[in-house]
């Protein structure tokens, strides 16, 4: 009697062992991929892609705040830029700023036209500084871009439209912001559609790589699109998982049912 119940409580627990190691194997398996800029951490340096200041485009839009030694003068020059930029905006509701139009200028109040594309925000301050120079003692203005956006798309967990305040941002804080990667997100090989002096580019970014960081789609531009394909392998895997899951329920009954058995051998 007494070898005969050895035997049981070794095959007892020979299926648990198994069960366990095959669930560890399996997410061990499923989560191994799942890692950005893998190789840098076997890399001591890495070149980064410079940043380059982007420059105002036809179509953009640019909210302008004027100070000056004088504050009720430049007051009067920013509320005329806030009713301004209404008319400029084309009749859009929501929108705000100054619309670049298809010259490549704004018209800013008594100052007429500005020709702004082409430029940095900080240069279009500079100049609408100096022809100022004739209303206004010592005046500053400060310039930003109100419609600087990149759209994500795809295998992400909020795909849609990301706001740029600053005009500044990475691919990865692009997809930060949306949320990051769903499980089925392709890492290895995520499309960059970029529209430059009216051509299409395409780029693909390799985000499990350190070669992302000089890679020219690393900064955004604006309106560019991000689009993050499913990796049919991850998706094999989630299949695969499922799968597993299933065998651990079967070797969960064939757990109970070895239990029961040695339940009875006691009797």
């Amino acid at each position: 009697m007494l070898p005969h119940f050895q035997s049981r409580i070794k095959i007892f627990f020979s299926i648990i062992v198994i069960a366990f190691s095959l669930a560890s194997c399996s997410v061990s398996k499923y989560f191994k991929n799942y890692v950005y800029v893998s190789d840098t951490l076997k890399s001591s340096h890495f070149n980064v892609q410079p940043y380059k200041v982007p420059t105002l485009r036809v179509g953009d839009r640019i909210a302008i705040t004027v100070t000056a030694l004088n504050p009720l003068a430049a007051q009067a020059f920013n509320q005329i830029s806030a009713s301004a930029s209404g008319q400029s905006s084309g009749g859009g509701s929501g929108a705000t700023g100054y619309l670049i139009n298809s010259t490549g200028n704004i018209q800013f109040p008594q100052l007429g036209d500005i020709k702004v594309e082409g430029l940095t925000t900080d240069s279009v301050g500079k100049v609408i500084e100096n022809k100022l120079l004739d209303f206004l003692k010592q005046p500053t203005v400060s310039v930003s871009q109100t419609n600087y956006n990149i759209n994500v798309l795809g295998e992400v967990t909020r795909p849609g439209v990301v706001n740029v305040p600053d005009g500044k941002m990475t691919i990865l804080e692009a997809i930060s912001r949306s949320g990051d990667l769903t499980l089925m997100g392709k890492r290895e090989n995520v499309l960059v559609i970029r529209e430059n002096n009216g051509k299409r580019e395409f780029g693909r970014v390799d985000l499990s790589s350190n070669n992302l960081f000089n890679s020219p789609f690393y900064y955004m531009q604006q309106g560019d699109f991000v689009y993050v394909d499913v990796n049919p392998l991850k998706l094999k895997q989630a299949d695969n998982t499922i799968t597993n899951r299933v065998s651990m329920v079967s070797i969960f009954i064939t757990m109970i049912t070895a239990l029961l058995v040695l339940k009875n051998s006691l009797k």
